[in-house]
């Protein structure tokens, strides 16, 4: 069985209520995408020559607002090109914040243009050394693209700059799991779960990357108590169940095993090793 993937979520489009201006925050979702573009355009234009009459850091601030607004909308009409240009605009604002690499870096990670999502990585760390977000924004993006020891370099840096940053520390086992160095894995994913993940999503990434690491360096028992912590979380995942049975296999617990195959091809009937494991069991 391949090695499953451990990648976390991705940051999503941005979410347009949590920066538009007062007046149109309570209009958000009672309105149509582009007719919030539309009204946007008078806002935009509006603190564009406020910007030009008298450059401020709050007023750039505010600019930079709704041209990520104006992207997000955009980019979640599938209209990548205007999303682009609403992106490079909001980069251009003066004076630079290197923090709008990070969501323009986000972007072109989400479209699958690599490539410019490291050089915005790589141009905001090069603003702001001391921002570990960006380490991380590089290491996701390699992770993406399948070079894992070169995300692994990454997220130690992220690591090294904030070093209580259990997404990183979750985000480096995975990667490590995927070039099947288990063991240094298996003490990211102790690591991860001692300084505490907020969400559910990362919970259960973290319980089942390690539970799968147990069962590649042969502890099935505590693989089990893995599995059970993640499928706590979601009871129907096909993966926790299906590795959860093979460590009961395993461990000669055969009927534990068969019951967590059998819940695992009701999700997913026409996998053909649920199928074959099944059989085994019962033969």
């Amino acid at each position: 069985m391949p090695a499953a993937t451990l990648l976390l979520l991705l940051p999503a489009a941005t979410h347009a209520q949590d920066v538009l201006s007062e007046r149109l925050t309570d209009q958000i979702w009672e309105m149509n995408k582009t007719e919030i573009i539309h009204k946007l355009d008078g806002e935009l234009e509006q603190r564009k020559a406020a910007l030009m009459q008298e450059a401020t850091v709050e007023r750039a601030n505010n600019l930079r607002k709704v041209l990520k607004v104006r992207a997000g909308i955009y980019e979640a009409l599938d209209d990548i090109s205007h999303a682009e240009v609403e992106y490079n605009e909001f980069v251009d604002v003066k004076p630079t914040d290197p923090m709008v690499y990070i969501d323009r870096g986000y972007f072109y990670m989400r479209q699958g243009q690599f490539d410019a999502a490291l050089r915005d990585f790589t141009t905001g760390s090069r603003l702001a050394p001391a921002q570990p977000a960006f380490s991380y924004g590089s290491g996701r993006t390699l992770t993406r693209m399948g070079n894992y020891s070169a995300a692994i370099g990454q997220y130690d840096e992220a690591i090294r700059l904030a070093p209580r940053d259990s997404a990183a520390v979750l985000s480096r086992a995975e990667a490590y799991t995927q070039i099947e160095m288990y063991a240094q894995a298996r003490v990211d994913f102790d690591r991860a779960i001692a300084l505490g993940l907020r969400r559910d999503t990362d919970r259960f990434a973290v319980y089942f990357g390690r539970g799968y690491a147990n069962i590649r360096l042969g502890d099935d028992v505590a693989a089990v108590r893995d599995f059970d912590a993640a499928l706590s979380l979601q009871p129907r995942m096909v993966n926790a169940l299906v590795w959860r049975g093979y460590a009961r296999e395993r461990l000669g617990q055969r009927q534990q095993a068969l019951a967590d195959y059998e819940l695992a091809l009701q999700a997913s009937p026409d996998n053909n090793w649920i199928r074959t494991s099944i059989r085994r069991i019962r033969t």
